[in-house]
């Protein structure tokens, strides 16, 4: 997924990203795993997130490879894509990761990473992903069919109004 540097939806990706980093390196990972998924430079796509350091000598938030950010923002993608279809059913999560899964490729991982913890982070960036965006996405359907609700009563109440004032 080629990602432009000044798409704001990149920005919040890649600083989801690297707080999913952050979270698989805690859990035990080696050098290999950090430098598979933590950038110590930071690239184009990591911009926003240097906004969000409260020292320029501490770094307080974690970079993500560019890999990472194009993985999850893939994955984000796949999610945001069948979520309509599933978001009833009981499985929800569980079909959502089986087709993450199915349909992308962590051959970067498998290339990069360590063969020790390539199955674990594998298995972490996908729960992570659907951790996330599903109530995410929940959040934002209740937002939309709230306002939508709220639109269709005002144009009720102003048809009531005009009708009231004509009588």
């Amino acid at each position: 997924m080629a990602m432009c540097a000044g798409d704001v939806k990149m920005f919040s990706v890649a600083y989801v990203n690297g707080f999913i980093a952050r979270h698989l390196l805690c859990n035990g990972s080696c050098d290999v795993c950090k430098a598979c998924l933590i950038s110590e430079i930071p690239s184009t796509t990591n911009v926003y997130i240097g906004f969000k350091e409260c020292s320029s000598t501490v770094h307080s938030v974690t970079y993500p490879t560019e890999k990472l950010v194009e993985t999850v923002g893939t994955a984000v993608t796949i999610l945001e894509g069948m979520i309509s279809e599933v978001a009833q059913l009981d499985t929800v999560k569980s079909s959502i990761t089986s087709v993450i899964k199915e349909s992308f490729s962590f051959d970067w991982i498998r290339l990069t990473g360590c063969p020790l913890n390539r199955q674990r982070t594998e298995d972490e960036i996908v729960r992570s992903v659907t951790k996330i965006s599903i109530p995410w996405w929940c959040k934002w359907k209740n937002e939309s069919l709230g306002e939508a609700t709220r639109q269709k009563a005002i144009k009720r109440k102003v048809q009531i109004y005009h009708t009231c004032k004509l009588v």
